[in-house]
């Protein structure tokens, strides 16, 4: 069996964190959230609230190479010690960053596969409002919303195998999803490498 990066992407408030950490119980594989790593390379705690304008301050596009690239070494390592699997968790908006993940798993002799979470608009808007009233390690909120939709760019072919995955329901329903997309791709039932 074939060891996976498991790169879990889309727009805030599509359920990407928590179907990570659903993910990564189920199969005891390690994961990795952007929203945790860009918070520590800022010396902050993963939920201390960050209201910058969309693509400044630590989401400017310097920090968010430099996050980026950390989430990448910390999958490296992960993969190097021998993990059947690893998960990422960000939004990947961009092609370049997706491109980057892809190559780091063919250098440490895995695959990436990538699982885009999408839901109704209005589920979005609701799940944001509800985290402006809590504390989370995400800082995406109503106001950035559109901006980040016009600035993700497009997933194309280069990222295949790619699953579509509705996340605007229960989570178990999305998780069944990825854990038979998994298995299509060649990773066994039981999470471990075989």
């Amino acid at each position: 069996m074939g060891r996976l990066l498991v790169v879990i992407f889309g727009l805030m408030g599509t359920g990407k964190t928590t179907l990570a950490r659903e993910l990564a119980a189920a199969r005891g594989w390690p994961v990795l959230h952007s929203d945790v790593v860009r918070k520590e390379l800022a010396g902050l705690p993963p939920t201390a609230p960050v209201r910058e304008e969309f693509g400044r301050g630590i989401y400017d596009e310097s920090f968010s190479a430099r996050t980026y690239a950390e989430l990448r070494r910390r999958a490296a390592e992960y993969l190097k010690a021998g993990a059947a699997g690893v998960i990422v968790d960000a939004s990947f908006k961009s092609a370049r960053e997706r491109r980057l993940v892809q190559e780091l798993a063919r250098e440490q002799g895995a695959r990436a596969v990538f699982v885009l979470c999408e839901c109704p608009r209005e589920t979005v808007r609701e799940r944001l409002t509800r985290r402006a009233a809590a504390a989370s390690i995400s800082d995406g909120r109503l106001e950035i919303l559109e901006l980040q939709e016009q600035d993700f760019e497009p997933v194309t072919a280069a990222e295949e195998p790619l699953l579509r995955v509705d996340t605007g329901g229960e989570v178990a329903g999305a998780l069944a999803q990825v854990e038979e997309f998994l298995r299509q791709q060649g990773a066994s039932a039981e999470g471990r490498e075989a």
